[in-house]
């Protein structure tokens, strides 16, 4: 999926040599959530593929705030098909039930309107928007609150 330019643009570069690619994923993803946080493959049952990869992970915030947020990578060909939701829907309920979170955050590329779409169904809210060197992310909350509302 690194290597997708489409898949790329949406999360801030340019595509990844293929050699890139596969020695980050064997050496920085494989194996490494650690019991709940991290990236988690994603894989479709129904074929037993791997098709991309969703989770949670802490993060500082420009305050130095740690907070928790949602994260997913589907491959190209599986876009549109719910996937990134159901995986989503998922998480949060491990975010909310299990480990009793208060609010999860995720961030989307400026001009991403499906991906806004997901957020937006699965309850989140806008709350503010981060400008990087040369793009732009949306910033959206869930709160366990507005969660059960």
């Amino acid at each position: 999926m690194q290597t997708d330019p489409e898949l790329r643009r949406y999360v801030g570069g340019k595509p990844w040599p293929h050699e890139k690619a596969v020695h980050r994923f064997r050496n920085e993803y494989l194996g490494r959530p650690s019991k709940t946080y991290g990236l988690w493959a994603t894989i479709l049952k129904s074929e037993s593929k791997y098709i991309g990869y969703c989770g949670l992970h802490r993060t500082l915030n420009a305050k130095d705030e740690e907070s928790v947020r949602l994260g997913y990578y589907i491959a190209r060909p599986y876009w549109r098909r719910g996937f990134a939701t159901e995986a989503s829907r998922a998480f949060l309920d491990v975010a909310f039930s299990q480990l009793h979170l208060t609010e999860v955050f995720a961030d989307v590329e400026k001009g991403h309107d499906v991906s806004e779409h997901i957020l937006q169904k699965l309850g989140f809210t806008f709350v503010d928007q981060e400008e990087l060197p040369g793009r732009i992310l949306h910033i959206y909350r869930l709160t366990r609150v507005s969660l059960r509302s």
